[in-house]
């Protein structure tokens, strides 16, 4: 496995994940079974302090929402992360961050499970900060 490669659990490898993009693995209810190292430096959380724990702690936005429906993602989840819209994610430091989700579903014998990488959002730049050629 290469850097760039990030076991995330259940046998699904998150892919061009670098250092600061978490991969989680949820199940059909929102619980985190199984993350990279890159989710443990982002939200400064132990790998053991958040699995078995509902992805709001990581993402509040998430609290109320299921996640899949009729053996989908969401769609109101899909569509939000699908136009990049920033959710707030919050680190044990309680420093908030914009985070920018991307979720697919992997089946597996017991009924599949969603993957969830979590990559902070870029900052949008203004036009004082371009610089001209």
């Amino acid at each position: 496995m290469t850097r760039a490669e990030r076991s995330v659990g259940n046998g699904v490898t998150a892919t061009g994940a670098g250092d600061n993009v978490a991969a989680l693995t949820l199940d059909q209810n929102g619980i985190i079974c199984d993350c990279n190292c890159a989710t443990e430096a982002l939200f400064r959380y132990r790998r053991s302090e958040i699995v078995q724990r509902h992805i709001s702690m990581l993402l509040p936005q998430l609290a109320q929402l299921d996640f899949m429906e009729d053996g989908r993602i969401n769609q109101r989840l899909h569509f939000l992360c699908h136009i990049g819209h920033a959710f707030q994610a919050v680190p044990q430091d309680g420093e908030c961050f914009a985070g920018e989700l991307f979720l697919n579903i992997a089946d597996d014998m017991t009924g599949g499970f969603v993957s969830v990488i979590v990559r902070p959002a870029e900052e949008p730049t203004t036009g004082s900060e371009r610089h001209s050629a």
